[in-house]
């Protein structure tokens, strides 16, 4: 009896398919549960990162922008800077250009009043070499200043404008003139790059002056007519205001 039950194989243990079962179904569930709080975390931070890829692609925007406004004010700066220095020193050489059309201008009516004379000799030769070498210097002088953006301003003859001229003067409209023309240019007014640094000083053209009314009873000969034809007068030489009775203060 021994013998028999030693050769019988064991029977398997069957466990009972209570709690155990619940406990297999909760472990075959636990690896997806945690898979979806991955993809959850995932997902936060991914949101996370884009917000901080915006948050510097706008202060890297922001940051352009502040050295591009930086560096149009420097090149301003620059500008403005430059341009005060230039019309500084185009300022303190505009007396001598004026020294410089002075002497040209004076020269040129020396040089005419001996050619007008005829005169030939080594003293005219002189004084015209002398007015064409003022000359030349005069045509560098401006044409460097003009690089730098000096202008004259055009006044003779032109209309008045008080942003490029200052009038001093008004004087009748003469022939070919009209009222409110500059009838001469007393110093001239330049411009730099656009810009009044100093006016014009002109004296205008006024109304014209009205011819003087012709009394009553004067003829065509200019004579009143009660001239007795030899230079007398037909006037009371008594009367006031006669050549023999002039009128007392």
């Amino acid at each position: 009896m021994n013998d028999s039950s030693q050769g019988e194989p064991p029977e398997p243990l069957v466990e009972p398919s209570g709690a155990n079962g619940a406990a297999d179904g909760d472990s075959a569930g636990l690896p997806e549960t945690e898979e979806l709080s991955g993809i959850e975390e995932l997902q936060s931070r991914i949101a996370v990162l884009s917000q901080e890829l915006t948050d510097a692609k706008d202060l890297a925007r922001r940051a352009q922008a502040d050295l591009a406004n930086v560096r149009r004010r420097a090149r301003n700066e620059r500008a403005e800077f430059r341009s005060r220095a230039t019309e500084e020193v185009c300022s303190a050489l505009l007396p001598v250009l004026d020294d410089l059309h002075r002497a040209a201008l004076e020269v040129e009516k020396t040089t005419e009043r001996w050619d007008g004379d005829g005169g030939q000799d080594a003293a005219g030769n002189v004084v015209r070499g002398l007015s064409e070498g003022i000359r030349l210097v005069l045509r560098r002088f401006q044409d460097t200043l003009q690089r730098q953006g000096l202008l004259e301003i055009e006044a003779d003859g032109a209309p008045f404008d008080p942003r490029l001229h200052e009038a001093v003067q008004e004087i009748p409209a003469g022939p070919g003139q009209r009222e409110g023309d500059v009838a001469a240019v007393l110093r001239r007014g330049y411009l730099l790059d656009g810009r009044v640094i100093r006016p014009a000083t002109v004296v205008v053209a006024g109304a014209s002056p009205e011819p003087a009314a012709v009394p009553e009873g004067t003829g065509e000969s200019g004579e009143d007519a009660g001239d007795d034809g030899n230079g007398g007068s037909a006037k009371d030489p008594g009367a006031p205001g006669s050549a023999a009775e002039p009128l007392s203060a």
